[in-house]
């Protein structure tokens, strides 16, 4: 093929990447299978922004095209029908890079790859996206050995494959029951029409960019059911040293709607499944996990069916409450990236009590980073239509860029203050945590919106932090504490006793000779105080902190909940930490 058709098969590539975009609202309103989460259009218009954006327009050698392509897709795939397709292409650019530079090569490498994308998946399924792939790559294939016409071969697929697309509204249940056809299905059409237009000389799209800034128009509802997993989780793995048959033996068993796509520069995984954690752990000694993404498809689901309340609370993962409670008060919850060397993790969802133990243990150097720019967009975009209100209430600003973040993202939107409000809870932990659950309780009291946003800005200047840890370290090197009165602290053999000042910045308070001595001061000085609320953090430290639970329950009654400490808050209170955090009743006249 001569490099000026290498530019041709480009611009009609672009183009069907444009199409779809194009077409995201209505493919995410018709979504219905695997689950009905409203996401495939959004997915797929991921994948087709990052070939959109990562496919310089220069001139390629059509294998140095499809390669390019190929790696792009892989960057942006996201769900079911993204990583389908995503391996697709990654199958047509491995396909063409054995055969001849020709034609011929391009529509049997199209051919050949149906073969790896219906291998992607563990249990392939007819009535899917895999169907109108393959009834189109055939039809390509077989005329162009009778017409010899690139041109033409294109023109008699995309008949063929709208044709395999009616057929999907009949091919599965779920889809028949909606009379809907399948929306990864459609995507995939849309793609090749808007190839073929530009291939052929006819209309094409305009340049849409996409991004979850885009409003997403509401769905209509649909007959689905609860999902049998409740995480859709991806990841990637750089430097792979293990095959797709392999990984998919090692993963089968961990849930459903397994697609793996990618080549031997890396591999990206998706999944349905309860135990994220597990999934990593199974992954991470075959390569170096750089990327994951993790949706509960369980509280997507809940909220959709059974709404609690018609305003929508959100924090960060640094606020430390119980699971059940999160997923029962239909809590949103951005999650924090946790960053051990070159691997990245996603607080409380990839990474526990279990992983953050041995990676102090072993001194790993970590840090943590505020979520990403997509991850908040997307949950904005899922919340937009599902809620009256929303009410964000983030980490402190002084600990971290999260409060920032969100507010930025809510000014780019052009979202109106009267639906969403960020609160800067001055606070982290479990203090951020029970603030929360103050926020919850509020809300499903029937509050009204006006009256939530200023009560719980008071209840801030109620809520205290104390944290008794077991060694400074940590709290020195991250800059929570100033760093003289830190390794003053260290010479002496201290344990001091940390807290959060007014604006939420760190502030050493008090010093012990040992972390015994440090939880016995706090008790004495919390049993003064008249509580509305009381929980308790800790890092690694069950069986101590369950101590100073009874001893504390001895003291001032009862503890809302014990729980686990985030994986931020480990990386700076270090192991062994036990953190205690109040709310003050209001003072009466």
């Amino acid at each position: 093929m001569m490099e000026s058709e290498s530019k041709r098969l480009l611009q009609s590539m672009l183009n069907g990447a444009a199409e779809v975009i194009s077409k995201k609202d209505e493919l995410n309103r018709i979504n219905v299978f695997p689950v009905a989460d409203g996401d495939t259009g959004s997915n797929l218009a991921s994948l087709m922004q990052a070939i959109i954006d990562h496919v310089s327009p220069r001139e390629y050698s059509t294998k140095e095209l499809l390669e390019e392509v190929a790696s792009a897709a892989l960057i942006g795939a996201r769900g079911n029908s993204g990583m389908i397709f995503a391996q697709y292409l990654n199958a047509v650019a491995e396909s063409y890079h054995h055969l001849e530079s020709t034609f011929d090569g391009l529509v049997q490498a199209f051919q050949n790859a149906v073969h790896k994308a219906y291998e992607a998946l563990l249990d392939p399924k007819e009535g899917t996206i895999l169907s109108v792939m393959k009834a189109w790559s055939e039809e390509l294939a077989g005329t162009y050995e009778q017409e010899r016409s690139f041109q033409q071969s294109l023109l008699n697929a995309q008949i063929v494959a709208e044709k395999a697309l009616i057929n999907t509204e009949f091919q599965m249940p779920i889809l028949r029951k909606n009379r809907l056809v399948d929306s990864g299905a459609k995507g995939f059409y849309y793609f090749i029409t808007g190839l073929t237009n530009a291939y052929c000389g006819k209309a094409v799209s305009d340049p849409v960019r996409f991004t979850e800034v885009e409003q997403t128009a509401e769905h209509r509802h649909v007959e689905t059911s609860e999902p049998k997993y409740r995480y859709c989780s991806e990841f990637i793995i750089k430097q792979a040293t293990i095959s797709h048959q392999h990984l998919q033996e090692i993963l089968a068993a961990k849930g459903d709607s397994l697609v793996i796509a990618g080549n031997e520069k890396q591999i990206k995984i998706h999944i349905h499944t309860n135990e994220p954690k597990e999934v990593l752990s199974l992954m991470a000694a075959y390569g170096v996990m750089t990327y994951q993404k993790v949706d509960d498809m369980r509280l997507q689901y809940e909220v959709t069916k059974k709404p609690r309340a018609k305003i929508a609370i959100v924090t960060d993962s640094i606020a430390d409450l119980p699971e059940a409670f999160l997923l029962e008060h239909q809590v949103h919850v951005l999650p924090m990236n946790i960053l051990a060397g070159e691997e990245n993790f996603l607080d409380k969802l990839t990474v526990g009590p279990n992983m953050m133990q041995e990676k102090l243990r072993k001194q790993t150097k970590m840090s943590t980073a505020q979520p990403t720019i997509r991850t908040v967009d997307a949950l904005l975009s899922f919340l937009e239509h599902k809620y009256e209100h929303v009410l964000v209430i983030s980490v402190a600003a002084k600990l971290s860029g999260t409060y920032q973040l969100i507010k930025q993202r809510i000014k780019a939107r052009e979202l109106s203050s009267d639906w969403i409000r960020v609160i800067d809870s001055k606070l982290n932990s479990v203090a951020q945590g029970i603030l929360v659950k103050q926020a919850v309780e509020l809300v499903e009291s029937g509050k009204s919106w006006e009256s939530i946003y200023p009560e719980v800005e008071q209840m801030i200047e109620r809520t205290f932090i104390y944290v008794a840890v077991a060694d400074l370290s940590p709290m020195v090197q991250s800059g929570r504490i100033p760093r003289v009165l830190g390794k003053l602290a260290q010479k002496l053999s201290l344990y001091p006793i940390v807290s959060l000042d007014e604006s939420g910045d760190g502030k050493l308070i008090g010093v012990s000779f040992s972390q015994k001595q440090s939880m016995k001061k706090i008790i004495k000085k919390i049993a003064k105080l008249q509580l509305k609320e009381l929980a308790i953090t800790h890092v690694s430290s069950r069986d101590t902190a369950a101590i100073w639970q009874k001893q504390l329950e001895k003291e001032t009654g009862e503890i809302s909940y014990l729980v686990d400490s985030s994986a931020a808050i480990a990386i700076s209170a270090g192991l062994g930490s036990v953190a205690v955090a109040g709310i003050k009743k209001e003072e009466t006249i």
